[in-house]
Parts: C-alpha cells; structure tokens; sequence
C-alpha cells in the first residue's frame, strides 16, 4: 500500500512538471493516471525489447494527440516516441537481447547491396541531423526548433541506426496490418452512423473541440484528424497488398481490403492518389521479380483495383466534396502555400531558418497553412536538409528492393508521398514515430522476404539443372583416346 501511495505521488509529481495546465485541466483523476504511467514506464524497461516499437505504434494509434499531454518535455518527446526512445536505448546498450532469434542471413549479391544502401540511408539520416544542428544555430525561434530535433531523433533517427532489428520489424509488420484491420472496420462503421461512438464521446468528456468542419462526414477512427487517418490506412492497404502479393499468407488480403475502404471513408484525396500511385509501382516491382509472383493473385489484385477505382467514383461523399466550396477554398490554399513556401525558403538563401520552424516563417508572409511536408522542410532546413531527407528515404527504399522486399519499399513510398499532402513532419511530431517504424520495417529482412529468397534460388537451381542437362544431351559423346 505505501508502495502504491508513493508510486503515485511520484506519478503527480512528475506530471505537474511536465503539464502543469494538464494537471489542472484533469484534476483529481491524475493521480491514478499517473500511477499507471508509472507502472508503465517501469514495464518498457522489463517487457521483451523487440516488443517496444509495436507498442509505441498501438500507443499511436488507439490515443490520439489531441487528449494527451503536450506541454514540457512532453512537446518536444510524444508519449508514443518515448517508448521508441527507449527501445532504441536498450538496444543500444544491450541491456535486453531480443528474445525471438533472428533468422540466418542470406548470403548473395543482393544482400551485400541492400547492406551498402541501407548504410547510405543511416549516412543520410545522420547528415540530416547534423545539418538540422548548423541551422538550429541560427534558428528564428530556438526553442521551437531544438524540440522538433529532439522529436526527430526519437522518432526517426534513432531507430534508423540500429542495424539488426530483425525481430520488431516482423512483429512491426504483423502488428500494423492487425491495428489497420482492426481500426479500419471501426472506421467503416463510423462512416455509417455519421459519428465517431468511441473516441467522439471522448472528446466531449474531456472538453476538446471535434475536428468535424467539413461539407461531408469524414472518419478518422482513433486518430483525432482524417489526414491522419488516411495516412496509417494508406500505409497499411499497400504494405498488405504487397505483402500477400510476395509470400504464401492469405490474411493480408483481408487487411488490405478493409483498409483499402476505410481510406475512402476518410475522404481524403491526396493519400488515395498516392496509394493508387505506390499499389501501380508495387504492382510493376512484383511482376518484375522472378520467382515471387503468383499469378493468380496478381490478376485478382487487378481486378480489385479495377473495383476499387468504380467504387471510388460512384462514392457520393467523394463527389459531393469534389464539388464544395471547401475543396476549391483548399485547392487555392495549396496555390498560395507553394508561393509563400517559396518565398520564406528564399530568405535564408535555401539555407533554412531553423527545423520545426516553418510556420512561424510562412506566417510572415501570408497566413496560409502550407500543406505539404516537403515544402515546410524546404523552409526549415534549407535545400540541404530536403535533399539529405529524401536521400534517407530513397536509399532505404532501394534496399528493401535490392532484398526483393516490395512491401516494406512500398510502404515507405506511400508515406512519403502522403505526406506532401498535409503538413505532417514538422507540425505533427507524432507522425515522427510511423516514419521510424517504417525505417525499421525497410532495413531489415524479414522471413517473408527471406522466403522470396528461397523460391528464387530454387527457381535458378532447377534452372540451371535443366540447361545443364539439356546442354549435356546436345553434346556429342567423347572420342577414345586409345582404339
């Protein structure tokens, strides 16, 4: 009992120092909230180290932003980016091996080559952050910009240099498609009533403001926000989608139909065009790999996209909001935030005016929210840090290729290309951990992949017996050296 007493006097402590205004919003009711932060920071230490990063993706996607605390340290490290903050640290000290053994590598070309890229994309990462440091030196709000490198580095970085993760990528994968399945029905169901049931009497318990202000009702699940949605369900519907393309599993299909439908109830244009745009690439990628296709399934995925488009157009919500006011108001947005993106990048010489800072900048020129990731990272860290991000993307993404892992190159593909469509990586420091866990996901092999292996080396082997025999039967017998 006194354990218990003390434990949360600990927990209420630690809490008004890190949200005071939290504190006082919740009242009583943190102390136990605090004792199960507690409780739960102690057990990150004690659980399974390669457990960690799918917990921070559950933490992420079941408790949105927007009814957690966000105030002290808790702006610049989320909830969900600690705990991947501390899986990196254990990992990194080695203070708890992970407990599912990792498979034997594969030995070949390919593998060697996947090994130089991916060590391109942890150069790549690396740059970035040390020029994120050179600009955060003359950075135009200092506060702002050390607490977005901070989020970075948890989030992203961190699990970028942790070079055999081999275990949390394959619970990552299996994890991620479950959370979609599962969300996803959630948000088909919320799309029907017009309501979010759960998360929707949530906010009202907790006094925060709904995000419904649109022509149409627009599911966004657990996740506080449409955009937010549609970017874990995009994510989700192509890295099942490819995933049950290359290996011998049927369920992902599953997942990948249901995530498929939950991103149209988002109605979020800009993440359907960019799944449409990584599925045909994956699609391409698939066919294109010898020995890991099966044919049948390529044709069905056909068939559902052919399905999927004719839904898609014939949806009503799609329409009526292809056709409001809202979506022609959003689309001159976009005009505006170019021109100011390109005038706030220009000021610092396409140097950057500090990371996290993009807003503060644009705002001096207009007050227009520039929706697009790339463009704010163009303003905050200058043409050199967008060409050292995308470096870090690009190069992890022809790894998984050079493995023959579609999937997880997909995946990041379709993250990438979502995120050009809102602003996402340096206003939303959360959505830091999805793209650390995709990382981890791209980098390192998987069973499945491993299994795409095999089929292609049996594929080559019997090959090569049947060219050898054949060529054994064209050649004429040898002469007698002694008649």
């Amino acid at each position: 009992m006194a354990l218990a007493v003390a434990t949360g006097a600990v927990g209420v402590l630690a809490a008004s120092a890190v949200a005071p205004n939290y504190l006082t919003s919740v009242g009583f009711a943190i102390i136990p909230i605090g004792l199960l932060a507690f409780l739960g920071l102690i057990g990150l230490f004690v659980i399974p180290v390669h457990a960690l990063p799918s917990i921070g993706l559950v933490i992420f996607s079941l408790l949105p932003a927007r009814i957690l605390p966000q105030e002290g340290p808790l702006a610049a490290l989320p909830i969900a980016t600690i705990v991947l903050a501390i899986w990196a640290l254990r990992r990194l000290l080695r203070m708890h091996p992970a407990l599912t053994a990792s498979p034997p590598s594969v030995s070949g070309s390919s593998v060697s080559g996947s090994s130089g890229l991916a060590l391109a994309a942890r150069i790549s990462g690396v740059g970035f952050v040390l020029w994120s440091v050179f600009v955060l030196s003359r950075s135009v709000h200092l506060q702002t910009s050390a607490g977005w490198l901070i989020s970075f580095i948890a989030g992203a970085i961190l699990p970028l240099l942790i070079t055999d993760a081999k275990a949390e990528a394959r619970l990552l994968r299996q994890t991620w498609l479950m959370l979609g399945a599962v969300l996803g029905c959630y948000a088909l169901g919320e799309a029907l009533l017009g309501s979010n049931p759960v998360w929707g009497r949530l906010y009202v318990a907790l006094g925060v403001v709904d995000s419904q202000h649109w022509s149409v009702y627009r599911a966004e699940a657990s996740f506080g926000h449409p955009l937010i949605a549609a970017l874990f369900f995009a994510v989700t519907g192509v890295l099942a989608i490819t995933q049950w393309l290359t290996n011998r599993s049927r369920w992902p299909l599953a997942a990948a139909v249901i995530s498929g439908l939950a991103l149209i109830v988002t109605v979020s244009r800009g993440p359907l065009l960019a799944s449409a745009g990584a599925i045909g690439l994956a699609y391409i990628a698939v066919i294109a790999l010898r020995g890991s296709k099966r044919w049948s399934r390529v044709a069905l995925v056909a068939v559902i996209g052919a399905a999927g488009v004719g839904f898609l157009l014939s949806n009503d919500a799609f329409q009526e909001r292809n056709s409001s006011t809202e979506a022609a108001v959003s689309s001159q947005a976009r005009d505006v935030g170019i021109w100011v993106a390109v005038q706030a990048a220009k000021a610092p010489d396409w140097l950057g005016t500090g990371p996290g800072t993009s807003g503060i900048t644009g705002r001096l020129f207009d007050s227009v929210v520039i929706e697009n990731s790339l463009l704010q990272l163009l303003i905050s860290v200058g043409i050199p840090g967008v060409v050292l991000f995308l470096g870090m993307i690009g190069f992890a993404v022809l790894a998984a290729l050079r493995r023959r892992d579609v999937a997880a190159g997909a995946a990041l593909v379709v993250f990438t290309a979502c995120i050009t469509s809102f602003n996402a990586i340096d206003a939303l420091r959360p959505v830091h951990l999805l793209l650390g866990c995709l990382l981890i996901v791209t980098l390192n092999e998987n069973l499945d992949t491993e299994n795409v292996h095999a089929i292609s080396s049996s594929a080559d082997r019997k090959h090569g017996s049947a060219s050898k025999a054949v060529q054994a039967r064209r050649m004429p017998p040898p002469k007698a050296f002694f008649p």
